[in-house]
């Protein structure tokens, strides 16, 4: 069960989504609980169960950011129930995307952090692709038929 490549994009589609609208203060705390929360669940939930077969690192490093996030979101409902203002645009950091631009511009990452990145995703672009039908090789074969 690898993880697809719709995993990801799913993650920074919604994450461009909610950065926008935290950028023009239109994200609230229910928001964030009725919304981004179930689908960090989600995601969470994917990540475990494919965390625990190949006991990635860069998974480990994604499971890990999730759970931040799921946190922070549980404490601004707390704060919520308790009429206390929380700061939303805190979330901005904790975004994967926020995370992936980061490295993409080479900060706080060496080369190694670097090739496991590129090698899980080459290993999540391969598995991604459908096995060819083989069943067409064995239909041509040349039978040769002896004649006396």
């Amino acid at each position: 069960m690898a993880l697809k490549y719709d995993f990801y994009t799913e993650i920074t589609e919604n994450e461009r989504k909610w950065i926008s609208l935290i950028n023009h203060d239109l994200l609230n705390v229910v928001y964030c609980n009725l919304v981004l929360k179930p689908f960090y669940l989600k995601k969470e939930k994917e990540l475990e169960s494919e965390y625990e077969i190949t006991k990635s690192s860069i998974m480990g490093q994604i499971l890990s950011t999730l759970r931040k996030i799921i946190n922070k979101i549980d404490m601004f409902y707390v704060d919520y129930k308790n009429s206390k203002q929380s700061d939303i645009k805190s979330l901005l950091p904790l975004f994967l995307s926020s995370q992936m631009n980061n490295i993409s511009k080479g900060e706080t990452i060496d080369n190694t952090d670097r090739l496991e990145i590129r090698k899980q995703i080459l290993e999540n672009e391969i598995r991604s692709y459908d096995k060819p039908d083989d069943s067409y090789l064995y239909d041509d074969t040349f039978e040769q038929t002896k004649t006396i």
